[in-house]
């Protein structure tokens, strides 16, 4: 039997410390071990639209200024999160990929290039200007989704253009148009980068539609 002395003797200070140590390691592994024992984490990937801003037809340039205001959207898309819906009346999303910024920040900034590259007007600004301009384009989305259907896929983009002229004093005088745009493209690729990349030619799509009705909206106001 080990006597008390002896136990002293066997458990010195450092024999101790050691043990503590061994115990600290082994916990720390068993940890780690829960952690990472279940599935695997996945990491979120994050896209963006892009393409090429369209080519248009060759028009003077018209001498007037226009300036993005911030765009609005509809609660149920208001968000990264990439959405699907399969009916009318159910939403998901997918688990692990999502849209780098908000869809309605995402389609102005696109539009607000394309309208720049374009060269059809003196200058188009961005809603974070502090100069003023002829005209204020404001647009909402109304839908930008991917519907899932029985043998296909398909996105889905709406939104609604308003412009206005700036210098128009009287109220129920300011809006030039407002006009709905819709757009429907199928995947060629069932994966949420194709939907990404379908969504980007949809995009496009409107963007020269919506860029040709502003140019010849403020052509007819300016004859005014």
């Amino acid at each position: 039997m080990i006597t008390e002395n002896k136990m002293e003797k066997y458990l010195t200070p450092r024999k101790i410390y050691s043990l503590i140590i061994i115990c600290f390691i082994f916990f720390f592994l068993v940890i780690q071990a829960c952690s990472v024992g279940g599935k695997p984490k996945s990491e979120i990937e994050n896209y963006i639209l892009d393409y090429q801003a369209p080519t248009l037809e060759k028009q003077a340039q018209l001498d007037r200024t226009i300036r993005f205001d911030r765009f609005t959207i509809a609660s149920a898309y208001n968000t990264q999160n990439m959405i699907f819906r399969t009916d009318n009346y159910s939403l998901d999303s997918f688990n692990y990929n999502r849209w780098a910024v908000n869809p309605a920040d995402m389609v102005a900034d696109n539009l607000l290039r394309d309208m720049q590259s374009s060269g059809l007007f003196r200058a188009v600004f961005s809603r974070y200007t502090v100069e003023e301009a002829s005209f204020l384009i404001q647009g909402g989305i109304g839908e930008f989704f991917l519907r899932v259907e029985k043998s296909s896929k398909i996105a889905v983009i709406s939104l609604q253009i308003t412009l206005k002229n700036s210098n128009q004093v009287e109220a129920n005088k300011r809006i030039i148009f407002q006009k709905k745009y819709h757009h429907e493209e199928l995947l060629t690729e069932q994966t949420p980068r194709g939907y990404c990349q379908v969504m980007s030619q949809a995009l496009k799509i409107l963007s020269q539609q919506i860029i040709i009705d502003v140019y010849q909206a403020i052509k007819e106001s300016s004859k005014n």
